[in-house]
């Protein structure tokens, strides 16, 4: 498969050989970035309400686009026009109504899926792509928006999802790139390494336990809980590279300077939101600390 926005052949899907002057110049830029986005995000999370449905709601918009552009398989304007539109209008909603439950927000999804499937078998896109895209669009930010607002003391959880994804990302980059090592997944992503994802673990680890000594829990439990967030989000990662080198793109978008798109910035928070809402959801006995009781 090969989309519009396909770079010029495998060179730009290889390794970044520019040199330490582009590796010094790309961490800039991600330091740059993360000082304005982290301190955003993190407001929107303390603040609640229509602040974070808003930044939430933006984030899968510009999702929405990235995937259609990446994924849709159609030359046709008006087609790509369409589904984006649908893709974005139905993530928007799930987020606004995620208070109203998980429940509801896997009907927003299929609603959209069906209404996209329809759009993209009638003007030739890939329906098995658009048709994903929806679900992949959608559940991740509503099912945030939804830990945020409806368990007890969700603000508090959120914000340490946050800081055991985020410890992930930082560890598995400095780590990769300062111990090298074995390739994680070649076929998927030239550049994460088994030294980068157990270093990542560790430190997520250590992040869980950081929470509960700071803000009360079990400390094994809290521990554990790190660990298995920091794997489903080094997931979550692994399946937006398998994506990108299925449609043939090295970034989904530029949005973000030094990360490429919100897509590939978020993708290890998408997966860990769905995982961690549907534990909330549906095994409360499994998320540690703080008292997470779930109301609807």
């Amino acid at each position: 498969m090969r989309s519009d926005a396909a770079t010029d052949g495998l060179a730009a899907l290889a390794p970044d050989a520019a040199g330490p002057r582009r590796g010094r110049r790309e961490i800039l830029l991600r330091v740059a970035s993360a000082a304005v986005l982290a301190p955003l995000g993190l407001w929107a999370v303390y603040t609640g309400g229509i602040a974070l449905a808003i930044a939430t709601a933006g984030c899968g918009i510009l999702a929405a686009f990235e995937w259609t552009r990446m994924a849709s398989q159609s030359k046709v304007t008006w087609v790509n026009a369409v589904l984006i539109t649908v893709l974005a209008a139905t993530s928007a909603t799930a987020v606004f109504l995620a208070h109203q439950g998980l429940e509801v927000v896997a009907m927003v999804a299929l609603i959209g899926c069906a209404v996209a499937s329809a759009v993209a078998f009638y003007g030739k896109a890939s329906v098995s792509s658009i048709a994903f895209g929806v679900i992949y669009t959608t559940l991740p930010f509503g099912c945030f928006v939804w830990i945020r607002e409806i368990p007890a003391n969700g603000q508090l959880f959120l914000l340490s999802v946050l800081a055991i994804v985020w410890t992930t990302d930082v560890a598995a980059y400095f780590a990769g790139r300062g111990f090298g090592g074995p390739l994680l997944s070649p076929r998927d992503s030239p550049n994460k390494t088994w030294t980068g994802a157990i270093g990542a673990v560790v430190c997520a680890g250590l992040a869980g336990a950081a929470v509960a000594r700071g803000g009360g829990g079990d400390f094994i439990h809290w521990l554990t809980f790190g660990v298995g967030v920091s794997i489903i989000g080094q997931s979550g990662d692994l399946l937006e590279s398998r994506f990108k080198r299925l449609y043939e793109v090295k970034d989904t978008s530029g949005f973000v300077p030094g990360h490429g798109g919100i897509l590939d910035r978020l993708d290890g928070l998408m997966a860990a939101a769905v995982a961690v809402a549907l534990i909330l959801r549906y095994l409360p006995q499994l998320a540690p600390g703080f008292g997470v009781a779930v109301t609807g």
